[in-house]
């Protein structure tokens, strides 16, 4: 599959947030917390992402480390907690453990784009926009919601805190 994404470090989540809302097209959001284990992955990356409910998925990806708009191609399954489990020591025993993101996701739709502002542990408030219609969806949403130039990440979150040593 694959999807335009853009990220961004929020500067005034009020301001923020009331804008996605005036924008998004369901009243309210989704509140989901999130733990995103890294492995070490010999190309993109490969994450499990776990869920309050004991759920995950696995997730493969690979995007440019770029800012702005940028093309994201992934695969991902669904996974029962045992599988999510297990899988988590296989994995973590035989390629390693590359980084931990734990984040609070409040999610929003805005037509077909989800919004996701998030609150990562260590780092602070962040907003990622993943379009699948394409790069102007994007770029309109981002002019709406004025996100500026100097706020846009290019790295995932695992590698802003390797940066920042807070990893847990």
């Amino acid at each position: 599959m694959r999807n335009i994404e853009i990220k961004a470090q929020i500067r005034n989540i009020g301001s923020t947030s009331s804008k996605i809302e005036d924008l998004s097209d369901i009243t309210g959001r989704r509140v989901i917390k999130q733990r995103d284990i890294f492995f070490n992955a010999t190309r993109g990356r490969l994450k499990l992402r776990r869920f309050e409910d004991g759920s995950a998925e696995l997730i493969s990806y690979e995007r440019p480390d770029v800012l702005g708009p940028r093309l994201s191609s992934y695969d991902k399954v669904t996974l029962d907690s045992d599988t999510a489990e297990s899988l988590t020591n296989i994995l973590s025993h035989s390629i390693g453990v590359f980084g931990t993101v734990n984040k609070t996701r409040q999610l929003y739709m805005v037509g077909q784009t989800r919004v996701h502002v998030d609150e990562v542990d260590g780092l602070g408030t962040f907003m990622e926009l993943e379009a699948k219609a394409g790069q102007k969806i994007a770029a309109d949403l981002m002019e709406a919601l004025l996100i500026k130039q100097e706020d846009l990440i290019a790295e995932a979150y695992v590698d802003l805190l390797k940066k920042t040593k807070t990893s847990v």
